[in-house]
C-alpha cells in the first residue's frame, strides 16, 4: 500500500476489517446509529475514481455492489445509500449505508443534522427496536461478507472478479 502520512485511510484500516486483499479492504465503519454501515476502501492512496484504470474501477464497483446485495439480504432496508465523497478524506473509498425511513436522518444524508423529533415518525421505540434487531444480524452479515469476498477474490491478484462468477454470486444473494 502506498501510504501518505496525512491520510487516515493510509495510516489505519478505517474500521473493523471484514475482508482484505492486495487491492481493497471491506470494513465495518462502526457507526453507532448505523450498525450496517460498511466501507469499501482502495488500499493504495488514490484521490479520484478517474485515477484508476478500467479494470480497477470495475473491481472496486463490483465490491460495492456485492456489499449492497449483502445488506439487502441481511437487513431488508428501505433504501441503500452509496456515497463516494472524499471531501474530508481524499482517498478513494465508498460508503454503503442501509437506510430505514425511521432512522434519525432519513430522508437526508447521515452526515447532516438529524431531523427534528417533531418530524420523526411516531415510534422512536420502533427505531430502537429495529436497530437492536439489526445489531443481532450484524455478525452473520460480517461472516457473509468475509466468505463471499474470499470466494471471489482471495485467490487472485486481479482486482476484478471473474464476471460470470460475480454475476452468479449477486444473483444467489439477491434471489436466495
Amino acid at each position: 500500500m502506498t501510504a501518505h502520512t496525512n491520510c487516515p485511510l493510509c495510516q489505519s484500516d478505517g474500521g473493523l476489517v471484514l475482508f482484505r486483499n492486495a487491492f481493497l479492504r471491506v470494513i465495518d465503519a462502526q457507526e453507532a446509529d448505523y450498525p450496517a454501515f460498511t466501507r469499501v476502501i482502495l488500499n493504495r492512496h488514490v484521490q479520484e475514481m478517474s485515477d484508476l484504470n478500467q479494470a480497477e474501477r470495475g473491481g472496486l464497483m463490483s465490491a460495492v455492489y456485492l456489499v449492497e446485495a449483502l445488506q439487502r439480504r441481511h437487513f431488508q432496508p428501505d433504501k441503500i445509500n452509496l456515497a463516494q465523497l472524499g471531501n474530508m478524506v481524499p482517498h478513494v473509498h465508498w460508503h454503503i449505508i442501509a437506510r430505514f425511513t425511521d432512522d434519525k436522518h432519513f430522508p437526508n444524508p447521515i452526515w447532516g443534522a438529524p431531523r427534528e423529533a417533531a418530524n420523526a415518525p411516531d415510534g422512536e421505540h420502533e427505531a430502537a427496536r429495529r436497530n437492536a434487531h439489526i445489531r443481532q444480524r450484524v455478525p452473520a452479515y460480517h461472516e457473509d461478507i468475509t466468505q463471499s469476498f474470499t470466494a471471489l477474490l482471495a485467490e487472485t491478484t486481479d482486482p476484478v472478479p471473474e464476471q460470470t462468477r460475480f454475476e452468479q454470486t449477486l444473483h444467489r444473494i439477491i434471489n436466495g
